[in-house]
């Protein structure tokens, strides 16, 4: 925006969520805060004729500067605004959780300000920020049980409210303001009544099915739902199998939010009570109503067809029509050979040697990535396998319900490169662990190339070359006699190559100043494939490697068939050989945005 050459008498709206940091809000719910906030903000300016995209914005974390476009009535704020954002906040509040809801403090000044190509400045909006921190407006709000205290600046309330019976300025009370260096009077309104405040259980209408335990409706976001609505979905949902429950579940939630535990789920009528635990996504959609129409589509038939009729009556009371006919466009289909990912990240703490940080990321919806952290922990680097050995337990606890293969990944940086997690097993506990290998498709990842950037644009044209042709003459054997006049990065920049062989496994840190590294090399190159064994002669690596990509599909069918070459009892070479086989698989498509630090909790 260019820097005006004078000042400009606007309109100031300055916005703050009260209690934003409260404890009992965790980031999701902040996250859905924020978003909630600016659409209400919308939805209200554009329900009192503004376009709030025309409007001059500053973001504040937990709330935003909003100065109204010239020329714009500055009435509308005290008139319309008002009742509209209380509208906009009942229809939010109402779906959503306690800790995800909404109350205001709304300040109002006019003035002149400036632009100086960073950011808006002026007495006037320092005074709507003033007079919205005022002590005594807090105090007030706090003990209210209204969604805004809008507060008007002595200046605005004479000049656009006291004036105007129309606007009720006899519902203003005079406060005094003292908040750092400004002193001076305002005027407060609380205004907007909540839709629901700490609402209590309630039990059905109806009597519970026989046998079927009794089950109470707490949930805010379900506080407003008819009770007979309730009985009538009660009596659907009682005892219907949810089809592809785990997945079906993820979907309704989101990428976002990592599935919880599933126990005690054991029909559509407890998923659904699960699910209304959980708030809307930026659409409005509660998570619980998204998993009634993806049941819907699943059970189809005269159940499905009651379902949508359910759903079409509380689509209409809270106005999710449009988004739920945009959620149908959008929806996803479950693959027809589905496949699940556990990615764990071990990662050295650079302060201290005998330690590392642990964090995983699990998906629970083959068509979903990335999913959301699942855990992130500090740990002893000697205990490094049992701590793994845990996580692999609480997934396989929420990946129970599923019907489908799965990988587990090691993304791991190049200090941490040859930990041998192809040996590693699960389940300690029970004293008679079994390995990994021989459950998951099993291999690493490199963190170094998650995290540059600059590697990614070659590593997504050799992926995508690689599945176009995944003919097995596309791997290089390193210390090939063909090649050895020339170095490795020469001889890696052929785009005929999709995978590496290395002749030994890499070392912990490249050697300064020596030949070019093979493992940085191929990273640098885009190979997505890399492979090399403990302790394997090359004849016999050979031997097991033309086994492993002797399938029609080649490269494709590698992850699989090195899983195979662990259990299938005639092989044509030695079982060690299969069992320390070193894999890097590395997909770009399914990368993990690493652009802030992990802050993990001690174990």
């Amino acid at each position: 925006m260019a820097q005006p050459t004078q000042a400009l008498d606007r309109t100031i709206v300055v916005v703050d969520v009260a209690g934003f940091t409260a404890p009992d809000r965790q980031l999701p719910d902040r996250l859905a805060v924020r978003q909630g906030m600016y659409g209400v903000l919308k939805t209200a300016f554009a329900e009192s004729d503004v376009d709030f995209d025309t409007c001059s914005t500053e973001d504040r974390g937990d709330g935003a500067l909003v100065l109204l476009p010239l020329g714009t009535t500055r009435s509308v704020v005290a008139d319309r605004l008002q009742d509209r954002l209380a509208v906009a906040l009942r229809r939010y509040n109402y779906t959503r959780t306690q800790q995800a809801q909404i109350r205001l403090r709304v300040s109002v000044n006019s003035g002149d300000v400036l632009y100086d190509g960073n950011g808006w400045v002026g007495e006037a909006i320092d005074s709507a920020f003033r007079i919205l921190d005022a002590q005594t407006a807090k105090e007030a709000f706090a003990e209210s049980d209204r969604m805004i205290a809008f507060i008007s600046s002595q200046r605005f309330f004479e000049d656009v409210i006291a004036p105007d019976p129309g606007l009720f300025p006899e519902l203003y009370s005079p406060i005094a303001v003292s908040v750092k260096t400004f002193t001076g009077k305002a005027y407060l309104r609380l205004h907007g009544e909540l839709t629901a405040s700490n609402p209590k259980p309630r039990e059905l209408d109806s009597e519970p099915v026989k046998e079927q335990p009794f089950i109470e409706v707490s949930d805010a976001v379900l506080d407003l739902v008819p009770h007979k609505d309730l009985a009538e979905l009660h009596r659907q949902l009682t005892r219907m199998a949810v089809p592809q429950m785990a997945v079906t579940l993820s979907r309704s939630l989101g990428p976002a939010i990592p599935l919880p535990p599933l126990d005690g789920v054991t029909d559509a009528w407890s998923a659904f009570q699960l699910l209304a635990d959980f708030n809307a996504g930026p659409d409005g959609i509660p998570p619980a109503v998204t998993f009634l129409r993806l049941l819907a589509e699943l059970v189809g038939g005269e159940p499905g067809n009651a379902i949508t009729g359910w759903i079409g009556g509380q689509a209409r009371q809270l106005r999710l029509g449009p988004a739920l006919g945009q959620q149908l466009q959008t929806r996803l289909p479950v693959q027809e050979r589905p496949h699940l990912h556990l990615m764990i990240m071990l990662e050295p703490v650079s302060a201290d040697p005998t330690r590392c940080t642990l964090a995983f990321w699990r998906q629970d919806d083959p068509e979903v990535w990335p999913p959301a952290l699942g855990g992130i922990r500090e740990i002893g680097i000697d205990e490094v396998e049992y701590r793994v050995d845990d996580v692999i337990l609480e997934t396989e606890g929420v990946w129970s319900g599923q019907s489908m293969s799965a990988s587990v990944e090691f993304l791991l940086p190049r200090t941490l490169i040859n930990l041998p997690v192809q040996r590693w097993a699960k389940e300690h506990v029970t004293g008679q662990p079994q390995p990994l290998r021989y459950g998951y498709r099993l291999g690493i990842r490199s963190l170094e190339r998650m995290r540059s950037k600059h590697w990614h644009r070659a590593w997504h044209v050799r992926w995508d070359s690689m599945l176009k042709d995944p003919s097995a003459d596309r791997l290089h054997y390193s210390g090939h006699t063909d090649f050895e006049e020339h170095p490795i990065d020469a001889v890696l920049s052929d785009d005929h190559w999709v995978g590496l062989v290395m002749a030994e496994p890499p070392s912990s840190q490249p050697e300064q100043g020596g030949a070019p590294d093979e493992l940085t090399s191929a990273l640098r190159s885009g190979l997505p494939v890399i492979l090399w064994h403990p302790d394997a002669g090359p004849e016999n690596l050979r031997e097991l490697l033309d086994w492993v990509l002797a399938a029609e599909t080649g490269f494709i069918e590698l992850p699989d068939r090195r899983k195979l070459a662990n259990t299938r009892p005639a092989v044509p070479f030695k079982k060690y050989l299969a069992h320390d086989l070193v894999v890097m698989w590395d997909d770009p498509k399914r990368i993990i945005v690493l652009d802030q630090p992990l802050i993990p909790t001690q174990q």
